[in-house]
């Protein structure tokens, strides 16, 4: 082993750690019903809220929503791809209540243990780690691991390393549940088994034979569950864990929650394995919301490079053969912190409404969809007011959870409403 590698090595075995904790999540707190939501939040430009584009593109996705509800034994997937606005799950948390709702709960969807990368997660599960596991994320210049659909890598090249992950929200009732554990190629990553971690049964394998990944049957209702890398193999060298999803075997409604803080377009396009992962989602829908990142560069902004980082990526997808149609959401009305003399002032980020803009062009010239979230949530100085009602953290660039909970109800109401709209044209 050369010495470059070896001190990679160490330098990767540093970041390792031990953890026993709840992952921190953002709370979704009770939101207004959304007729109130103007009269509340006046700064709201409700007029706006609509999904425009290619809308048409949607309907199979619509379709065959309206087939379950019929009783069709099929599942739609929706996979909501972003940031950090996206990766503590309350944002996407309307439009999975309502789709599962209406429609039926397929699963969870995907799951990461964000604990063990140092990271925040949703709420619905904790994390708990008494063996050594370094992470990696998709979002940083310099990825010492390879990352795929979660954005995140967990890798240890300990034998027994595990993790037990302790679900809060009551587990789905069901005969049976997969769930699907995404690593690196089986020749050379440990098996991942997973068992009952209150009763010690162990889960049986369903399909050990994808590349890439291995589905197992959780056939009770386990309040926690171990996984563990076990190498079986003499060619098994080290435990690589890319994410893992949680799937009901009955019709319905899986939402994917796929959100890396810092992350941008060119991210996901950089991960080594995002794209082919992606596609054995089989989704019908995909919902970006990215744009953060890039408006918050400010002088490093590109609008070239940002319009190819989107169009490599979705080449990308379609090449993959994931056909499913694309909705985009604008980012927010972001501002920008300027610090003179020990005091920090907070002014509109004027790369927001540039991003905003080529975002809403690119989907209306590309077949796509758009949520125009900057101007529905009152453009570019909205984000002073969004905090004079509490609904934003300090630095102007988050929401707090009321905040992510009336953005994501404004998403669930544009979406209803165009599904409601395609139901009733086809039923004339």
């Amino acid at each position: 082993m050369s010495n470059s590698r070896y001190l990679i090595i160490l330098w990767l075995l540093c970041l390792s750690f031990r953890l026993a904790g709840q992952d921190t999540a953002i709370i979704q707190e009770h939101i207004p019903p959304y007729d109130s939501l103007k009269l509340l939040y006046p700064f709201l430009d409700l007029k706006e809220n609509e999904i425009r584009g290619d809308t048409a593109s949607l309907l199979p996705f619509f379709r065959k929503l309206d087939r379950i509800e019929k009783g069709s034994r099929e599942q739609a997937v929706v996979v909501h791809i972003g940031d950090s606005h996206v990766q503590p799950g309350v944002f996407s948390q309307p439009l999975r209540e309502w789709l599962q709702g209406a429609f039926g709960n397929a699963g969870r969807g995907m799951m990461f243990p964000y604990r063990l990368a140092k990271s925040n997660g949703p709420a619905g599960y904790i994390t708990h780690c008494d063996t050594p596991w370094v992470y990696c994320r998709n979002a940083t210049m310099k990825r010492p691991l390879p990352t795929g659909i979660a954005g995140f890598t967990l890798w240890s090249a300990k034998p027994a390393a595990s993790f037990t992950v302790e679900f809060t929200s009551p587990f789905p009732p069901c005969d049976s549940t997969r769930l699907i554990i995404f690593h690196a190629n089986r020749d050379s990553c440990y098996t991942f088994q997973v068992s009952n971690e209150l009763t010690g049964h162990r889960y049986p394998v369903a399909d050990s034979l994808s590349p890439g990944q291995t589905t197992l049957l959780i056939d009770d209702q386990p309040e926690k569950i171990r996984i563990r890398a076990v190498p079986v193999k003499e060619s098994q060298k080290s435990a690589t864990f890319y994410g893992m999803s949680l799937e009901s075997l009955k019709p319905g409604v899986i939402v994917h929650t796929i959100g890396v803080n810092g992350a941008m377009f060119s991210s996901y396009l950089e991960s080594d394995h995002f794209v082919e992962q992606l596609a054995r989602l089989h989704p019908d829908l995909m919902i970006f919301s990215l744009g953060t990142n890039e408006a918050f560069g400010v002088k490093g902004y590109s609008p070239a490079i940002f319009r190819g980082s989107i169009d490599s990526l979705f080449r990308k997808i379609r090449l993959s053969g994931n056909l499913a149609p694309a909705l985009l959401t604008t980012p927010p009305a972001i501002y920008k912190a300027t610090r003179k003399k020990r005091h920090t002032t907070y002014k509109p980020n004027p790369v927001a409404g540039e991003v905003s803009e080529l975002l809403c062009k690119y989907a209306l010239s590309h077949g796509m969809t758009v949520w125009d979230w900057y101007t529905i949530m009152g453009g570019k100085e909205s984000m002073a007011k969004w905090k004079s009602k509490h609904l934003t953290d300090r630095r102007y660039i988050h929401f707090s959870g009321r905040g992510y909970g009336i953005q994501g109800t404004l998403l669930r109401e544009a979406m209803q409403q165009r599904y409601d709209q395609a139901v009733n044209n086809n039923h004339k």
